[in-house]
């Protein structure tokens, strides 16, 4: 089931949640979007500090996926963590991801999301 919230009134955007690798790339197959925005972002819970955001647009609705670091990689994708022991410098590389989202969706168009300002 996917967790859904209705950021706006009926007809507007819908954002939907995967919680899961399996899901997000069953709906990425399903209904095969041109471009899958990323955003590496920090997630201060996790070893090293690290999270991805995966995310893409299809009619009004948004769907979102959510990994994490767990060590040496991310969680749910497996996307190698540099400097994995270092708080400081650990990264996920934005070739890593790039990459990952060619090798599973070929016609995607990988787009980098800018960070978020305060």
């Amino acid at each position: 089931m996917l967790k859904q919230h209705s950021f706006m009134k009926e007809g507007m955007m819908t954002v939907y949640r995967l919680n899961t690798w399996e899901k997000f790339k069953a709906r990425v197959l399903e209904l095969r979007p041109k471009t899958v925005f990323y955003l590496a972002q920090p997630h201060p819970l996790r070893t090293p500090p690290l999270g991805l955001r995966l995310t893409f647009y299809h009619d009004q609705d948004m769907y979102v996926f959510v990994d994490y670091a767990d060590g040496a990689s991310l969680a749910k994708t497996r996307i190698p963590v540099t400097n994995h022991t270092n708080k400081i410098h650990a990264e996920v590389r934005e070739q890593d991801i790039c990459d990952f989202l060619s090798d599973n969706f070929p016609w995607v168009e990988p787009a980098s999301l800018p960070p978020f300002m305060y």
